[in-house]
């Protein structure tokens, strides 16, 4: 739905713009305002699309008050909705929508809710677009995690893990030299690892690739495999034997 605010002095005037655009299952009309200023303390408070405004009214004319959502930076459209004929040109000059001429006609008003439709859809794109820019631009590959060691927090880097293991329920990272505890699950830190060598080997392993020194054969077509610095022998399962072997070219 596009949120849609009607601002006119005259009375008979929202009404009637109300009754047609009442007809579009796609426009809400979710304010109607015959006082400028309350219309402005609305839209800096609610999600508003797009304004109908009129030109000449008490206190605030539509350019003031067109001018007023350009300064607060508000991304709402303007459509003028206007007796006079002659103001067309500095309509257009601050982006509006479309300019109509009372009387309104449905015809022309339906050209211009096709025209509010395009504008809308557009901006969201844009927005989605710029969204994505900035997420982007926020993404930060560390190359560093966090990991304890008694009450202490370590950021170890990737590259110095041998392997993970599971051990009742309890994850740990073993380096050439020490052993560490991780509140991540196995399944967490194989996608954590994705950009480096690991290979999840087992239920309960995931091993670095890079820093196997021996592979050994086991029984039934599997194989085992050593680090340097570490006598522990890590199993390859049954499932995963295929794959290693092709990674190996064995």
């Amino acid at each position: 739905m596009i949120r849609v605010i009607i601002v006119d002095d005259e009375q008979p005037a929202i009404d009637e713009l109300n009754y047609i655009l009442s007809k579009y299952d796609e426009i809400d009309v979710v304010g109607k305002f015959d006082d400028p200023i309350q219309a402005l303390e609305y839209i800096k408070k609610h999600q508003v699309e797009v304004v109908f405004l009129d030109i000449s009214m008490p206190e605030m004319d539509g350019f003031m008050f067109a001018q007023q959502i350009i300064n607060l930076n508000l991304n709402i459209n303007v459509v003028f909705a206007t007796a006079y004929n002659e103001y067309a040109i500095k309509a257009f000059e601050i982006n509006a929508i479309d300019y109509i001429l009372k009387p309104l006609d449905d015809e022309r008003l339906e050209m211009t809710v096709l025209k509010i439709k395009d504008r809308v859809d557009n901006n969201l794109k844009q927005d989605s677009r710029n969204i994505e820019k900035v997420i982007e631009c926020h993404k930060i590959k560390l190359k560093k995690f966090p990991v304890w060691k008694g009450e202490r927090i370590i950021l170890m880097d990737p590259d110095e893990i041998l392997f993970c293991y599971v051990e009742n329920s309890e994850t740990y990272i073993v380096t050439e030299n020490e052993s560490y505890y991780t509140a991540d699950t196995l399944c967490k830190l194989e996608k954590t690892f994705e950009d480096h060598s690991f290979f999840r080997c087992h239920r309960s392993y995931l091993i670095n690739l890079e820093k196997i020194e021996e592979i050994i054969p086991w029984f039934n077509k599997t194989y085992a495999v050593k680090f340097k610095n570490c006598e522990k022998e890590i199993p390859i399962s049954r499932r995963q034997s295929c794959q290693f072997k092709k990674m190996f070219d064995l």
